[in-house]
């Protein structure tokens, strides 16, 4: 079955939400399980904050996109 204009665009919108996600969970993992070995991060929960704060960004903009302009049916 093809897919619309507006599905595409919306999947690409919601996909580079989900690549954002991941790469910002990743830079959590590493400053959480070496955080002697990433150099020039001096202030680490400041660091883990910025990357949490992504992610929060990333969901309301995924919960956006499905709720007000993905169609279900």
């Amino acid at each position: 079955m093809a897919t619309t204009f507006k599905e595409d665009v919306l999947m690409a919108l919601m996909q580079e939400c989900y690549g954002k996600i991941a790469l910002a969970k990743m830079n959590i993992t590493v400053l959480l399980g070496m955080p002697a070995g990433v150099g020039g991060h001096s202030e680490y929960t400041q660091s883990i904050k910025e990357q949490a704060a992504i992610i929060a960004e990333q969901k309301g903009l995924l919960e956006v996109y499905e709720k007000d302009f993905y169609d279900k049916d």
